[in-house]
């Protein structure tokens, strides 16, 4: 765990992380649901890792057209990387 993510922690809670960079938009929201519907309610926040580099495609849709019930915020941390915070 790098220290800004001990950080993040010490912030929000229990963070799991998760790393959609290099997908297309339909394998992230389906992996973004299936984390987000699976894991275990002592997680506090999802550190998404979506990447900048080859395109801004995934990052746009996370932290903005992508929805869930249990996102109660998003938090831009840097270019490549959103902590969407959990109900």
């Amino acid at each position: 765990m790098s220290t800004q993510a001990a950080y993040l922690e010490l912030e929000y809670g229990k963070i799991f992380e998760l790393d959609i960079h290099g997908l297309s938009k339909e394998e992230a929201r389906a992996e973004l649901v299936c984390a987000l519907s699976q894991i275990d309610i002592f997680y506090k926040a999802v550190l998404v890792t979506h990447g900048y580099h080859h395109g801004h495609v995934l990052k746009d849709f996370v932290r903005g057209e992508f929805k869930h019930q249990r996102i109660k915020k998003k938090v831009n941390i840097d270019a490549s990387r959103t902590l969407l915070v959990l109900e």
